[in-house]
C-alpha cells in the first residue's frame, strides 16, 4: 500500500505529533508499505530524507518555530504523485498543509484518513483574538474538517467522545500512537543526575514534554514546594523546551524550589530515556494532550507515573495497579507524588506492573490496527462521500 501523511510540523520540531508520525511511518514500512510525509518546509533545515517532501511556507510572529505551509502549494506535489499515486491519505490536522491532503484525496481519488491528534480548543490563547471566538471556531474546525474524511482516528475514547458531541458523525476508530520497545530497552541507560549535581539518594521527580501553559506545569511546581515543606529534599527535572521556560524558572523562585527545579531545554530522545530511567517517578500534570506516550515511555523503563485525570491517561494507566491518578490540583499531585516516593514496595510494585502494561501498546500493534483503518476506508471508499 501506498500512503501519503500530511503533518502540519515535522522534524527538526520536537512534540507529540512529530513522535506519532515519524512512528507510524517507521513501523509501516517495516510491514512493506511505501511511506511519504508532507510537511512544511522548515527555515535553515535541510531535509535528507527522499520520502519527505516539503511545500513552501512561512513562519508566524507569534510562533516562529511552527511554520505553516503555504495555501494551495500542494501544486508540488503534482510529480511525486503522478508517479506514485498514493491508495490512502493520511491528515495529521485540519488547517492548510492537511487540507491540500484533502484536495488532492478528492482529486485523485483515494480516502482521506484524519487524525484527531489535539485539542484544538484548549490552544486558543495562543491566538491574539477573544478567547470564546477562538474556541467556537476550534470546534467547527474541527468538526468540519472530521465529516470530511472518510474515517477517523483517534488516539483515545475520550476524544472519540468528544468528536460526537461536536457533532462529527464519521466512522472513529481509538488507535494510540505506539511506543518504540526496541528503541527505548535498546541498551543500559546511562546515569545522568551527575550533570545536575543531584545525589544519588535524592528523590527525583521528571517530566517530558512541552514546556507550555496548557501542560499544567504551575500545579507541578507548586506540587514540588509543598513537598519540600515536609522537610524532603526532592527535585524535579523538567525535559524539553517551550514558551513557558522563562515563566517556569520565574515561579520556582517565587516558590522558593529555584535551586530543586531543573529544566533542560531541548534534548535528544536518548537523553530523554535517560533521564526517566534515572528518576524514581514520572510526573504528568497535563490537562489538554490527548495521548500519553511520554507516559507509555516512563512506564516501558519501568518508572511509574502519578498523573492528573484527563483523557490522556484514562486508557493508558491503570490506577494503583500500574501508576497513580489524581485530581488536577497541585495538593492532590504532591500527595500522590509523596505516596510513591515515599514507599519503596509501592513503587517497586508499580513499576514491575507500568513496564508489562507498556508492552500493549507496542508500535508495531499499533501500524496494525492502522492498517486495518485503511483497508476498511478503502474497501468501502465511494468518492465524494465525505461532507465539505
Amino acid at each position: 500500500m501506498r500512503i501519503a501523511l500530511f503533518t502540519e510540523c515535522y522534524r527538526p520540531i520536537v512534540n507529540g505529533v512529530v513522535v506519532s508520525v515519524s512512528t507510524f511511518a517507521g513501523e509501516l514500512r517495516k510491514l512493506g508499505h511505501e511511506v511519504h510525509i508532507i510537511a512544511p518546509g522548515f527555515p535553515g533545515y535541510e531535509e535528507t530524507d527522499p520520502r519527505v517532501h516539503r511545500l513552501p511556507s512561512l513562519c508566524p510572529p507569534t510562533r516562529p518555530r511552527y511554520p505553516i505551509a503555504l495555501p494551495y502549494s500542494g501544486y508540488r506535489l503534482r510529480a511525486l504523485f503522478k508517479d506514485r499515486p498514493p491508495d490512502v491519505i493520511h491528515a495529521q490536522h485540519p488547517f492548510t498543509c492537511c487540507r491540500e491532503g484533502r484536495r488532492w484525496a478528492r482529486r485523485l481519488p483515494c480516502p482521506l484518513v484524519f487524525t484527531y491528534h489535539t485539542l484544538i480548543r484548549a490552544y486558543a490563547h495562543y491566538i491574539p483574538l477573544p478567547r470564546p471566538l477562538v474556541r467556537a471556531a476550534a470546534v467547527h474546525v474541527s468538526r468540519t474538517f472530521s465529516n470530511s474524511a472518510d474515517h477517523i482516528v483517534v488516539p483515545t475514547q475520550g476524544v472519540g467522545d468528544l468528536l460526537r458531541d461536536y457533532g462529527v458523525h464519521r466512522p472513529i476508530e481509538v488507535i494510540p500512537t505506539g511506543i518504540d520497545l526496541d528503541l527505548i530497552r535498546a541498551s543500559d541507560r546511562r546515569p545522568v543526575r551527575s550533570r545536575l549535581n543531584i545525589p544519588d539518594e535524592v528523590p527525583l521527580i521528571v517530566y517530558s514534554g512541552r514546556i507550555a501553559l496548557e501542560k499544567n506545569l504551575g500545579a507541578l511546581l507548586q506540587a514540588l514546594s509543598i513537598l519540600g515543606r515536609d522537610g524532603g529534599e526532592v527535585h524535579l527535572v523538567l525535559i524539553g523546551g517551550g514558551p513557558w521556560e522563562e515563566e517556569a524558572g520565574r515561579v520556582a523562585r517565587a516558590e522558593g524550589i529555584a535551586d530543586r527545579v531543573h529544566l533542560t531545554g531541548y534534548v535528544d530522545r536518548g537523553d530523554v530515556f535517560d533521564w526517566v530511567a534515572d528518576a524514581d517517578v514520572f510526573a504528568f500534570p497535563s490537562l489538554t494532550d490527548t495521548q500519553g506516550v511520554a507516559v507509555l515511555e516512563a512506564m516501558a523503563l519501568g518508572r511509574p507515573a502519578v498523573a492528573v485525570r484527563s483523557g490522556a491517561v484514562d486508557d493508558v494507566i491503570r490506577e494503583g495497579v500500574d501508576g497513580l491518578i489524581v485530581d488536577p490540583t497541585a495538593e492532590a499531585l504532591a500527595e500522590g507524588l509523596g505516596k510513591v516516593l515515599g514507599n519503596d514496595d509501592l513503587r517497586s510494585r508499580l513499576a514491575g506492573q507500568a513496564r508489562q502494561r507498556a508492552e500493549e501498546f507496542s508500535a508495531g500493534r499499533m501500524a496494525e490496527k492502522l492498517v486495518r483503518v485503511y483497508e476498511r476506508a478503502l474497501a468501502g471508499y465511494a468518492p465524494g462521500s465525505g461532507d465539505t
